[in-house]
């Protein structure tokens, strides 16, 4: 099969593989699509944990063609979404509910062969079906939806609260979506991507701002009455927890969400924080958020066919992770097969 395997910062290459045997409970793949996430970036760049050599590729969607003889639940020919994230249950985070930090995390597309490749071998439990009709292209946004939907769980907004989300990229504009279902009063979009902020206005944002207007943060606070009541982070850069801190009101919520360099910090004025009583949260994967993420796919509650993805080849892979970010592409999806 044809596979994209990374092998170290800046090196993947595509190439051959043999098919693997299953285990008694593993399912062979057909890989329908796979989307490149911010996250394969900076696995890419070896900014971000990853075992190679890999095949990279956590946000997968595809056709069940071969099970393992213990497998029950799902069958020859089912179309699944997967979730990478494989917890021990065994821990002491898993055994108190907190699997996000599983001291035995392991990952499909990071620590473990993933979907930028022709199949994938996928541990049955990890596997969730999907309608027969329903489109991969929609359904491989179930893994980044699953990890936004835990953001949401984290940001716990109110009816009628404003909220500012800072990034319009993928992650902002489903996040946007979520804070919409959750009855948000006001929401006010962040993003210097002029194509970027029409979507997010199309999406149901109230106010959109060019991080780069000098009078922005006069004008949300004006709009807000002080500040947005919770501000959820979605660029994954220094500068844009920075604009949330300084945006933030009285009482105010920050979920930082986006995964940032390693060498990038936030820079807090303990006095200004000690006076403002914020509540500073983040966000990691998506315990048990799997199964809604799906449910609202499947129900149309979420758009996602308005980000456009513009898809590739598994070919085209290598040079996409070379070349400059096009921070004007809202999303890639890979092609294997």
């Amino acid at each position: 099969m044809r596979a994209a395997i990374f092998e170290g910062p800046g090196k993947l290459e595509i190439k051959d593989l043999t098919l693997q045997k299953l285990e008694k409970k593993d399912l062979r793949i057909q890989i329908g699509l796979c989307g490149l996430c911010g996250t394969d970036f900076h696995i890419f760049a070896g900014e971000a944990p990853s075992k190679p050599p890999v095949i990279p590729g956590h946000e997968f969607v595809g056709t069940v063609v071969e099970t393992g003889s213990d497998v029950t639940g799902v069958k020859i020919g089912d179309r699944v979404a997967v979730d990478p994230n494989i917890y021990c249950g065994e821990c002491n985070y898993c055994r108190t509910g907190n699997i996000q930090f599983c001291s035995n995390l392991k990952a499909l597309g990071v620590t473990l062969n993933g979907g930028f490749a022709e199949y994938s071998i996928v541990p049955s439990g990890q596997a969730y079906l999907i309608p027969k009709d329903f489109p991969f292209s929609i359904a491989s946004f179930a893994e980044p939806l699953s990890c936004c939907v835990h953001g949401i769980d984290q940001a716990a907004v109110k009816a009628g609260q404003s909220v500012a989300i800072v990034g319009a990229g993928t992650i902002g504009l489903l996040m946007l979506q979520l804070v919409k279902i959750s009855g948000a009063g006001k929401i006010i979009v962040i993003e210097p991507v002029a194509g970027k902020r029409e979507i997010a206005s199309r999406l149901g944002a109230n106010f959109t701002f060019d991080p780069n207007s000098p009078e922005m943060n006069l004008q949300i606070s004006e709009l807000t009455a002080g500040g947005p009541d919770v501000i959820i982070e979605c660029a994954g850069n220094q500068t844009a927890a920075q604009t949330a801190l300084s945006l933030t009101k009285k009482g105010g919520k920050i979920v930082i969400f986006g995964l940032a360099g390693k060498e990038d910090t936030l820079k807090i004025n303990l006095q200004d924080f000690f006076h403002r009583e914020i509540t500073l949260k983040s966000s990691l994967l998506n315990p048990f958020t799997f199964s809604r993420s799906v449910e609202l796919l499947v129900s149309g509650k979420i758009d996602v066919e308005v980000l456009n993805p513009e898809l590739k080849s598994i070919n085209d892979l290598p040079g996409v992770l070379n070349r400059p970010r096009n921070y004007s592409v809202t999303k890639y999806q890979i092609t294997p097969n």
